[in-house]
């Protein structure tokens, strides 16, 4: 079996950790504009980039030895930052300014 195979099985065992890692990033979202007396208005603020970086950080603090080819990282990130941003959505308010 090649390593890209490998990685096949290895990012679909990781979805629901990028599922969890986009929720837990909007929840961190909305803690830190309420906290900070701001409203949670419009769109999803996030990035896909920014994902990138969570997915990234939570796998290799996960474990070291995770390695992961540029399809499954972005595969993940994209996972994390839709579940972000439905999160995000069902939480938020419609812009009035919008």
């Amino acid at each position: 079996m090649s390593d890209a195979n490998a990685n096949v099985s290895d990012v679909a065992e990781l979805m629901p950790l990028a599922t969890a890692i986009g929720e837990a990033w909007a929840q961190a979202f909305v803690v830190d504009l309420r906290s900070n007396e701001r409203e949670v208005v419009g769109g999803w603020p996030g990035t896909l980039r920014e994902a990138r970086r969570l997915v990234l950080a939570r796998l290799v603090g996960a474990s070291n030895s995770t390695v992961i080819n540029t399809d499954a990282l972005q595969l993940l990130a994209r996972t994390a930052y839709d579940a972000a941003r439905r999160s995000w959505q069902a939480i938020s308010e419609p812009d009035p300014e919008a």
